[in-house]
């Protein structure tokens, strides 16, 4: 039988909405652990023989082969081998302006950070080719980033079958603002919005204030004007060519609500951004 061994992979090139962090597998001594400590990244632990102990903000869970459990950044968490059966495991930690969104999306909870039973195969294999994905290059980290999807994918997967088909107040409210994102520039209105996920205006209106605090027309709004000050502080671009690039067919709409929206007209915005760029030469930040 082998021996404790560690294979530990860490990555420095990464893209901001979602990446892998560090990946590895391990066969443990006995008793060996790590902990109690935080992490800063999410880090899922599924594990392929032996047993241990995972303890997470106090919560003490006693796991074998075929279980997974899952690290929250900032979250207290010590784990070890069992002294008789210790623990082989393999890992991927991850992180990313999406991370968070994705596992929301899973049976992982910070009040439940472990699976067990069925459908463990799948996950192992899936964390395997994450693993052996592993390389420096750029189109290596393009496949092991995909692989991370892929895995992903998979836990939400796991996480709604057999649930009933219907969208919640946040999940309706979550797709809608995606899909106003993705969308933005074209001529969209919320009653098409409303068709497009099959809900009432008065329903996926209440479900935008529910989940962002404002209506889904002013989220449409201000996501424009987001977009449209990016445009006005880092190009040189006139207002017209502007408002057509965020969706406003009308610049002089365009201009009240940007007005309405930011306190100063956009031509006085991109003046004051313009005298800002020739002052001090500095890159353009978005």
């Amino acid at each position: 039988m082998e021996g404790p061994y560690k294979y530990s992979r860490k990555l420095e090139r990464r893209t901001a909405s979602f990446f892998v962090q560090n990946t590895g597998r391990q066969q443990c001594s006995a008793g060996y652990g790590w902990g109690p400590g935080v992490r800063d990244h999410f880090l899922l632990h599924h594990i392929l023989s032996g047993q241990g102990t995972c303890i997470i903000d106090s919560r003490k869970y006693l796991l074998q082969a075929g279980d997974s459990f899952l690290a929250y950044p900032d979250t207290t968490i010590h784990y070890y081998a069992d002294s008789a059966q210790p623990w082989e495991y393999i890992w991927v930690g991850f992180n990313g302006m999406d991370a968070e969104r994705y596992v929301e999306l899973t049976d992982f909870s910070r009040e439940s950070p472990v699976l067990t039973g069925e459908g463990g195969e799948a996950i192992a294999g899936l964390l395997e080719q994450v693993y052996r994905a592993y390389g420096t290059s750029a189109w290596e980290n393009l496949a092991m980033t995909g692989k991370l999807y892929a895995l992903l994918s998979h836990l939400v997967e796991r996480a709604q079958k057999g649930k009933p088909q219907r969208r919640d107040a946040l999940d309706c409210a979550e797709a809608a603002a995606d899909y106003i994102v993705n969308h933005f520039a074209e001529s969209l209105t919320v009653e098409q919005l409303a068709d497009h996920f099959s809900v009432s205006h008065s329903s996926l209106y209440r479900k935008f204030i529910k989940r962002y605090q404002m209506s889904p027309k002013r989220f449409l709004l201000e996501y424009r004007i987001d977009r449209a000050c990016y445009l006005l502080a880092n190009t040189d671009h006139s207002v017209q060519e502007v408002s057509n690039s965020v969706g406003f067919d009308d610049p002089f709409y365009f201009s009240r609500v940007f007005k309405e929206i930011r306190g100063v007209s956009p031509r006085r915005y991109a003046a004051a951004h313009q005298r800002e760029r020739e002052a001090g030469g500095e890159e353009p930040a978005e």
